[in-house]
């Protein structure tokens, strides 16, 4: 009896990577992100790690550029917003980690994708720098 609680513990608990926290869908769940800095917004969405076949731990990550609030391309279509979609895995609650970057990170978050759109948002300080920030669901 001792020896299975002890199995159960190190299978729920010390493993780096437990199947039953993690969440992949067999249809993507899609999000938009729209940038509405008066600058180009630089990021990244990661999942969750997981293990690959052979063994190595590992995540997802898509990185992203959006344009300047307002920016259309000249076809028409905006450029300050884009849509992602994931498989996962998610963390807990469909969640996804969000950076926001420059040449080093300057906002992260752990983000729902399943409650609407992501807006970034960012201003410019009169002292000159900018500030910058994601509305991030919980």
């Amino acid at each position: 009896m001792r020896w299975e609680f002890l199995l159960i513990f190190i299978a729920l608990y010390l493993l780096p990577v437990s199947v039953q926290s993690q969440r992949i869908v067999n249809e993507p769940i899609c999000f938009q992100v729209i940038n509405e800095a008066p600058y180009k917004i630089y990021g990244r969405f990661s999942t969750d790690r997981y293990i690959r076949p052979d063994g190595i731990k590992t995540r997802h990550r898509s990185n992203f550029r959006l344009e300047e609030a307002g920016s259309v391309h000249e076809e028409g279509y905006p450029i300050d917003r884009a849509e992602f979609c994931s498989y996962g895995p998610f963390y807990p609650e469909f969640k996804l980690d969000l950076t926001l970057r420059t040449l080093v990170p300057i906002f992260d978050c752990r983000t729902r994708i399943d409650q609407g759109a992501i807006i970034i948002q960012g201003r410019r300080k009169p002292e000159g720098g900018t500030e910058t920030k994601a509305i991030c669901f919980d």
